[in-house]
């Protein structure tokens, strides 16, 4: 804890000089150094309370905030800002500048927005910011500053109610607010899903089957390359995926979890891939892939997603991992008969059911907090109030109707211009949901409770008709446990923090080793050794710990 504290005091102090040298900024005017943005002071009067609320511009590079006012789905938001006498100043910064102007301003400790996104600050340092005084406690504000309307959102049984039990700290206080999503299918919760998907006009054109086992998957592969499926001469047609981590889709085909501790969502004990009955069979598995030239081995251990991207342009990837329903790479192949079928879960060992990686129907994630610079907290209550409201929840996921949305039998139905293949065609005509203008993970957090039948509708049936099918399958293991895991403790964060790194790094290096056939199975007792050694079970401990306090108080 003290070294933490020291490293921000350190980081303050830094930033504190840089301050003094340039001159503090104003809030109605100047930007930070170092900052990129746009300050609109007196822009969008709508009140006598003024809130000052900082974010990074959208990265969606058709739809921007900084020009909302073309869009009517901002001019009705605004109207809710008028409604509460509130007078929002915004500061829009630029995305790449975003992390480096958070980081100095809240070092710094002054200049600071009244309302501002904090998703980039890690647990050990947003949590010395609350020890620190400099983040506010948002259920306080809820208490004594709202109408009622966010309090009613963040109840026991309203839509925010799995989030607030996440974001609430061993203080029994609440720091942040999160972007929140719930899926549902069929009117109960559902999931969508990740895993491997596969090029079914290859399969066509070779008349071949879409595999069954991982032996099929093997063979299918051979062919794609024997049978020169892409036909460009060369035997080049690879599986393109990065299995340094456990994310990937094959480890889940032999019951493997999706992170270096995880939990079968049904078993809800946390585990590690590598203490599962599974994973020695999944490493042979990938290592004959890897060694039969299978597989894009260049992939493993990628840190950005450009060369898979290539891969992909370059019409080689005859497999990938992805979401089942996504229609994005398609047109990225460069081939118009381009069409990614998703498979599986394939059963990849007798030692193990085939887990399916799912996006948790409840998702909560990202942060946006009030700083100690609010002195105003019932301008704070009605932001919360606006930001938990039906209309502000409606226009975040649906827009306005007859634009972005339509009515069908009773039913709302997003319009292809509010979806992402839209989103070039919402810049241009200045039609977009408020999920795309300003809850992109910049300005205002998402609010979006939807029916799966909405997107299921738009994908090519041999998508839908897959999810569909998998929409009830279990085992299930989650796409990260964030949605799981409550805020940590302030001991627990710090010892995640000393251990995670050195752990994780040792776990991608011995997973590509094994892989490439640098390791032998031989020395399993070995290579576990050097992860307990390194804090793999006490990584499982915290993280234990977490889950059981999620699931103590949340009752599925």
């Amino acid at each position: 804890m003290l070294k933490s504290l020291r490293r921000v005091l350190s980081v303050a102090l830094a930033a504190l000089m840089i301050v003094t040298l340039f001159g503090a900024c104003a809030k109605d005017n100047a930007k930070a150094p170092g900052e990129t943005g746009t300050a609109e002071p007196n822009g969008n009067k709508t009140g006598t309370k003024t809130i000052h609320i900082m974010g990074p511009e959208s990265s969606n590079p058709y739809v921007k905030f900084a020009e909302r006012d073309r869009y009517n789905s901002w001019k009705e938001f605004e109207k809710l800002f008028q409604e509460k006498g509130l007078t929002p100043e915004f500061e829009i910064v630029a995305t790449d500048q975003y992390q480096t102007t958070l980081q100095t301003r809240m070092a710094a400790g002054v200049d600071l927005p009244d309302f501002l996104n904090v998703s980039q600050l890690d647990d050990s340092t947003i949590l010395n910011y609350v020890d620190m005084g400099t983040i506010l406690p948002v259920n306080k504000i809820i208490d004594e500053h709202s109408d009622g309307t966010a309090k009613k959102f963040f109840s026991t049984d309203g839509k925010g109610a799995r989030s607030n039990v996440l974001n609430t700290a061993e203080d029994g206080n609440v720091y942040w607010i999160s972007q929140i999503q719930a899926t549902t299918y069929d009117d109960k919760p559902g999931s969508t899903n990740m895993g491997i998907s596969v090029r079914k006009d290859w399969l066509d054109k070779l008349k071949l089957e879409v595999p069954k086992t991982t032996d099929d998957f093997y063979n299918m592969l051979k062919a794609f390359q024997d049978q020169d499926a892409n036909g460009n001469g060369q035997p080049d047609e690879v599986l393109a995926f990065d299995p340094a981590g456990f994310t990937n889709g094959i480890a889940q085909w032999f019951g493997l979890v999706t992170d270096i501790t995880s939990f079968v969502i049904e078993d809800g004990k946390v585990v590690s891939p590598w203490y599962q009955p599974g994973i020695k069979d999944y490493f042979k598995y990938l290592n004959k892939l890897a060694s039969d030239g299978l597989m894009d081995t260049s992939l493993i251990g990628l840190t950005t997603a450009d060369q898979l991207d290539q891969t992909i342009a370059q019409n080689k990837a005859g497999a990938i991992f992805t979401y089942c329903m996504q229609t994005w790479y398609e047109p990225s192949t460069g081939d118009p008969d381009a069409a990614y079928l998703p498979i599986g879960p394939l059963k990849g060992t007798d030692a193990a059911e085939p887990v399916n990686a799912i996006e948790p129907p409840f998702l909560s994630y990202n942060r946006w907090a009030f700083t100690k610079e609010c002195k105003d907290l019932d301008a704070a209550g009605a932001l919360l109030d606006i930001l938990c409201s039906d209309k502000y929840m409606e226009l975040t996921q649906w827009g306005i109707e007859g634009e972005t949305y339509e009515v069908v039998n009773g039913e709302k139905k997003l319009l292809p211009i509010a979806l992402n293949a839209g989103w070039e065609q919402a810049g241009k005509e200045g039609k977009a949901i408020g999920d795309s203008l300003w809850a992109n993970g910049s300005m205002f957090p998402k609010r979006r409770f939807v029916p799966m039948e909405n997107e299921i509708s738009v994908v090519p049936d041999y998508k839908a008709e897959y999810q569909r099918q998998v929409i009830d399958y279990h085992p299930t293991t989650p796409l990260g446990n964030s949605n799981y895991f409550p805020v940590p403790t302030k001991e627990q964060v710090e010892r995640r923090l000393e251990l995670i790194t050195d752990l994780t790094t040792q776990s991608k290096q011995l997973a590509t080793q094994l892989i490439l056939g640098q390791a032998s199975l031989d020395d399993w007792d070995a290579h576990i050794e050097s992860l307990k050694n390194l804090g793999l079970d006490e990584i499982l401990e915290i993280d234990q710990s977490l889950l059981s306090r999620y699931k103590e108080t949340i009752k599925d």
